[in-house]
């Protein structure tokens, strides 16, 4: 089988660890409302399995729809977060997806912005071990429009990022392409325009892998945002950064 792109092996997935990813993840955009009731729509009956639960972003979304949720998440600073959030009805699991203890069967099973970071010859194996006959895997991403300042930002990313060995890809091609997943359906939600407060548009890139503070240097920290923020002062409205953002919603069958 093809490799795994090395970008995403477990050396930078380990950031994910990294408090102060946790404490910046909150100013990444919401997930529109709407791609959890379309979830809701292609879901067999029975509990919903998220891997990869981050600070509860989707995983409130998705208590709020169905009856149970078993949201595994390896990282004890993203789930120290998401614990605080309200939802009863949810299982938080704190393990890594390959080793954590589950109770099948599934009807859903949601990956927002998290497989990638697994090890996809036993994670897609596993996954299609939990899901009911009819289940569906939902790979989920929250997805931006390029900004007119996004030639020189790929510019700052590339000299100041701790993941040199990063390339641009596309999850479920990749999968695809290794016969890991059978691809159903796609949703994309609306474009939404949005304005953000400058300092949490700087911030929420070290909720990015390979912009964690504590793999920065101090030094590098402080010059990648005070670049950023000289960058986009140009592009500001009445002080706010303006976006295009969306979520983009791929439902399937991992392969046997």
């Amino acid at each position: 089988m093809k490799p795994k792109p090395r970008h995403l092996g477990p050396e930078y997935g380990s950031q994910w660890q990294d408090r102060g990813m946790a404490a910046a993840y909150h100013h990444r955009p919401p997930y529109p409302a709407l791609v959890f009731d379309v979830l809701k729509r292609v879901a067999q009956p029975g509990p919903v399995l998220e891997i990869g639960a981050g600070t509860g972003d989707a995983t409130i979304e998705l208590a709020w729809r169905f009856e149970r949720v078993d949201a595994v998440e390896p990282s004890a600073a993203m789930l120290a977060v998401a614990q605080r959030r309200m939802g009863r009805n949810i299982r938080w699991i704190h393990a890594s997806f390959e080793e954590a203890e589950l109770q099948p069967l599934y009807g859903l099973v949601v990956a927002a912005e998290s497989l990638q970071w697994t090890d996809w010859q036993v994670s897609l194996p596993k996954i299609e071990e939990l899901l009911t006959p009819g289940g569906v895997l939902a790979l989920l991403s929250r997805e931006e429009a390029p900004p007119p300042w996004q030639a020189e930002l790929a510019g700052l990313l590339r000299r100041y990022s701790t993941n040199q060995d990063y390339a641009p890809y596309e999850l479920v091609e990749e999968l695809v392409q290794r016969k890991l997943f059978r691809a159903l359906e796609t949703f994309s939600s609306l474009r939404e325009k949005r304005l953000l407060p400058l300092d949490a548009y700087i911030e929420s890139f070290h909720s990015r892998n390979g912009f964690s503070r504590q793999r920065m240097t101090p030094e590098d920290a402080r010059s990648f945002d005070a670049a950023l923020r000289e960058l986009l002062q140009p592009h500001l409205k009445e002080g706010l950064v303006p976006l295009t953002t969306w979520a983009q919603l791929t439902w399937g069958r991992p392969m046997p």
